[in-house]
């Protein structure tokens, strides 16, 4: 399609409005209320056009281009009408000075280059305003956590009230009142706090004109640069960008670009990193326990003494765990030097009971290769949507915006768990479920959905008739009404099902744990086959899929145990190398603890020898999201103190014993050889890591029903039940007094 604009000819895509066209190509065209995650709002009027063939004036963000369209954008009466519209606007905040002649009596945040407003003005130069200024007493909140709220500056432009509704969905904001008395607020004025607000940061990231302020920008700070991570918060990888002043983190916010946040991110990621990086309980030096009591040491006497007593490992019993909250670097290099340099008994990993390794382990004991990528996007494309037992908002939250995003679009949603969540809002049906419910609630939909005949396709795939037949003697309405279920909950999830399709399922750690978790699993693969649906398994932490594939490469190729759920607190071992978070142990459970980690915890407290390992923007690596997408962030920041990346960590250790094979340079040397061994890595290079590489990936057409009747387990499913608001051994909900606050609402 050709559209012309200022008499430009431009060869435009279909379906996008005047104003995306323009944008697209360099063409400035004011706006204020417009935003491209945004429904067109048409509400500022600066962003009018004239369109040959149409009378009057148009609002080019709310008019779809079309073949042949001619526009005008930057006529001298457009222009004229332009500027009266925004002396209008700003004779409501005069405060600002925005206008010659009108005294400054508040100044927008530091972050004014990225606000549009000072760009309008600067691109309209309005007069000094022939408007009276609605002067007032100006409503500033700063009783809220993280920003304040200073509505003397407020444009009325709606962009963070639509962001809050439409993106979010939360609507903590909205317009109060009507006519000169509208403003933008809470419900009855409301803290934030009483309003259900995520505290995401996504209305201060789209508001224009500086109402909504930053508290750690308050103090007009501006950085001197920027650099952009992979956030290690939680398992879904969002791009941030890191603001920066003198090399120190001043603040972070969601990178515009980001492949999965899109421009989003949740209240740790826009808000935290910062307190995290810096805060009081960080580990900045080794320490050696000297005497009974821990003290501070040099790299040199610390690794030596770990060397002396790990010397002869083969002929002691040695235990390490690793975290999934470390690089595929650090992994990998742990892994190794345990499995090759130690011949350690046990090497227990924190992924080992997660979702997807839940859900690969229950397809191999099915003769089944299970792909675990997907992308989640993919979830904003279902029509019906089950999520087991998962607080989306806290625990996933991008995920959850997808799953908003569906339901604008008109999916339902089904929540199956003993908990009343936040979400049921949202929700069409909450089924009120106890542990080990899960399998029976599942059965009875596969058997509603045979008896109304909506398994012609499934009929079709290896094991139906059997799967049909054990469904036979499945008493649905005895079940059910056994497990305090009326049938009104589950027969609406049942139709959905049958009429709604595709589904997605999505489930956490909860759904595949205890004696129930494999037959929960066989039953929702079950009817996953019947429906088409997609299994999205919710891992929290952000290299569990990286750790996954890099510890299943080492168990195959060794003989020695691998993780275990039993582990370190049973046998008594010489030797316990814990690297990373790890539940806290009542009592010593080895005669020699060495703890690497980040943050002082319980564990340091028993452990022989402490190092100091950097965080996620003071390093240089690859994480796994929980998609199976693999993503490269550089170091941002110099390591704080002493502490060093973890793959730096274990060559030092390693030269220090004489084990060879561990001379790397940097991360990119470690993922060279990752590459070059584990399966799931095969043939990709760290430098050519792009937004749309993913790890290789089961490839099979091969799908057959679960064996009848899978048995629930003797002994519990168990797993390291991660905090989705702990991070390298700190406890953010606990030890930092905003998110303390919040989650204790």
């Amino acid at each position: 399609m050709k559209i012309t604009i200022d008499g430009r000819q431009i060869d435009a895509a279909e379906k996008k409005t005047i104003l995306e066209i323009a944008r697209d190509h360099g063409i400035f065209i004011p706006s204020l209320c417009h935003h491209p995650r945004l429904v067109p709002f048409a509400g500022c009027r600066l962003c009018i056009v004239e369109v040959k063939g149409r009378k009057g004036v148009v609002p080019a963000c709310a008019t779809n281009a079309e073949d042949g369209m001619e526009v005008a954008a930057a006529t001298p009466g457009l222009q004229k009408m332009r500027r009266q519209i925004l002396e209008l606007i700003l004779s409501e905040h005069p405060g600002a000075g925005l206008i010659p002649g009108r005294k400054k009596a508040c100044v927008p945040g530091p972050n004014d280059g990225r606000r549009d407003l000072p760009k309008v003005v600067e691109y309209l130069k309005p007069d000094r305003s022939g408007f009276p200024p609605l002067d007032g007493n100006p409503d500033i909140r700063t009783d809220d956590p993280f920003f304040n709220r200073n509505y003397s500056l407020c444009i009325l432009c709606g962009r963070c009230v639509r962001i809050c509704s439409e993106v979010r969905g939360v609507s903590a904001l909205a317009f109060n009142n009507r006519g000169p008395k509208t403003a933008v607020g809470t419900a009855l004025g409301r803290h934030l706090m009483d309003s259900h607000c995520q505290f995401c940061g996504a209305c201060l990231d789209v508001c224009p004109s500086g109402a909504l302020t930053e508290k750690a920008a308050s103090a007009g700070t501006a950085p001197d640069a920027e650099k952009n991570s992979i956030c290690a918060f939680c398992g879904q990888g969002c791009l941030l960008t890191l603001e920066l002043k003198q090399g120190r983190i001043l603040r972070s916010r969601p990178a515009e670009m980001g492949p999965v946040n899109l421009g989003q991110a949740c209240v740790k990621g826009r808000f935290l990193v910062r307190d995290a990086v810096y805060h009081q309980s960080r580990i900045v030096k080794p320490m050696v326990r000297k005497n009974g009591r821990l003290q501070e040491s040099s790299w040199e006497e610390a690794l030596k003494v770990i060397a002396q007593n790990l010397s002869g490992a083969e002929a002691r019993p040695i235990a390490m765990a690793s975290s999934a909250q470390d690089s595929c670097e650090d992994i990998y290099a742990f892994q190794k030097f345990g499995r090759h340099g130690l011949k350690a008994d046990h090497i227990l990993s924190a992924e080992a009971g997660s979702p997807q390794a839940r859900l690969r382990n229950f397809g191999r004991d099915q003769n089944l290769e299970v792909p675990l990528n997907f992308k989640i996007s993919d979830i904003g494309r279902a029509r019906s949507i089950i999520v087991f037992g998962e607080n989306l908002p806290v625990t996933q939250p991008m995920i959850w915006l997808e799953v908003y995003r569906a339901i604008r679009k008109g999916a339902k949603l089904i929540l199956v768990g003993p908990e009343e969540l936040s979400i049921k809002r949202c929700a069409s049906v909450w089924i009120k479920t106890q542990p080990g419910q899960e399998q029976a609630l599942l059965g009875g939909l596969s058997k509603v959905l045979i008896e109304s005949n909506n398994s012609v396709d499934a009929a079709k795939i290896d094991g139906f008739p059997e799967f049909k037949k054990h469904l036979l003697d499945f008493k649905v309405f005895d079940v059910l009404a056994s497990l305090g279920i009326p049938q009104e909950k589950w027969l609406k999830p049942a139709l959905f099902l049958e009429k709604r399709k595709p589904p997605a399922f999505l489930f956490g750690a909860g759904f595949c744990e205890g004696l129930s978790g494999p037959a929960n699993l066989a039953a929702l693969w079950n009817l996953a086959l019947q429906t088409q649906g997609m299994l999205i398994p919710l891992d929290s932490e952000c290299n569990t899929r990286g750790a996954l594939e890099i510890s299943a490469f080492f168990q195959r190729i060794d003989d020695h145990p691998g993780p275990t759920d039993q582990g370190v607190d049973r046998p008594v071992y010489q030797t316990l190398y814990l690297a990373g978070p790890w539940p806290a142990f009542d009592k010593k459970p080895a005669e020699f603890v060495v703890v690497q980690d980040s943050y002082r915890n319980k564990n340091s407290r028993i452990a022989d020898v402490i190092l100091p390992q950097a965080t996620f923007t003071e390093s240089a690596g690859t994480f796994v999201n929980i998609e199976g997408r693999l993503q490269k962030f550089e170091r941002a920041v110099e390591p704080m103190g002493e502490s060093k990346s973890g793959w730096q960590i274990i060559s030092e250790l390693a030269r220090k014993m004489g084990l060879e094979g561990f001379a790397y340079k940097n991360a990119s040397d470690v993922f060279h050889e990752l590459s070059g061994q584990v399966p799931a890595f095969r043939g990709m290079s760290r430098d050519h890591v792009s937004h749309e590489t993913f790890l290789l990936d089961a490839k099979t057409d091969i799908k057959k029903f679960a064996v009848s009747g899978v048995p629930m387990s003797k002994t519990p499913a168990r797993g390291f039940a991660s905090d989705p608001d702990v991070y390298k051994g700190l406890d953010m909900s606990r030890d930092i007094p905003e998110l303390r606050l919040i989650r204790g609402r």
